[in-house]
């Protein structure tokens, strides 16, 4: 009988060296280094695209480089807790009841009046975001919005190996290219892949290998990866 391993799963990586750049996500990486040079009113910047893009990689660059706060969720705004905070980062906007569009209104105003920043994490533009409130509706589709597009082969490549290294899984680059050349074309499934082939390892205490690799692919629905 097969046994199922106890995997302790690693934090990813989140420092300079282990980003992977590439046309998908250089205009985003780029209104990241124009900082503090974003547009007005507001000075926000949101980066949306699909789950597993890297945006949290990029965000966590920025938020390190400039001693940003980082919030998932807002329900009330605080003058007070906000009092010596200007640049702010927004994780998961859009999710269902995160934040609050009246605390929003007042983060808005907040950081135009302290002359700070605003950095908005989303799967959608933020321009989409229906607000009960019409003023939260405008300041939103003022923020400059640039997209995380999908990843070409060199780009998938290269995330899916970051996803192994981050695992602590060794893939040769033949394997590698194998892999790139049959999986489905995302972000999201880069990163499940990358996790399926080593728990399938894992569970054969077992190297990555071809076999390992046809078993997971062929699992694989793309409609749902």
């Amino acid at each position: 009988m097969q046994q199922i391993p106890l995997t302790l799963t690693l934090p990813p990586s989140y420092d300079e060296a282990s980003f992977v750049l590439g046309p998908a996500n250089q205009s985003a990486r780029d209104w990241l280094i124009k900082w503090p040079d974003w547009p007005l009113p507001y000075r926000a910047v949101n980066i949306f695209g699909p789950s597993g893009s890297g945006k949290t990689h990029l965000s966590c660059l920025w938020q390190g480089r400039h001693e940003a706060v980082l919030l998932t969720g807002l329900n009330i705004f605080d003058a007070e807790i906000f009092a010596d905070k200007c640049h702010v980062l927004l994780d998961d906007f859009g999710q269902p009841d995160r934040y609050d569009d009246t605390a929003l209104f007042h983060l808005f105003n907040h950081i135009s009046s302290r002359s700070g920043t605003l950095l908005i994490l989303s799967q959608q533009p933020v321009a989409h975001y229906q607000s009960s409130l019409p003023d939260v509706s405008s300041r939103l589709r003022s923020v400059t919005a640039q997209e995380i597009y999908l990843p070409d082969d060199e780009l998938l490549r290269d995330v899916l190996a970051k996803h192994f290294a981050d695992r602590q899984c060794a893939v040769t680059t033949q394997l590698l290219d194998f892999i790139v050349g049959r999986m489905e074309r995302s972000f999201a499934a880069a990163q499940k892949t990358a996790a399926d082939i080593d728990g399938l390892a894992l569970a054969r205490k077992t190297p990555v290998n071809l076999s390992i690799i046809r078993q997971v692919l062929d699992s694989h629905d793309p409609k749902l990866i």
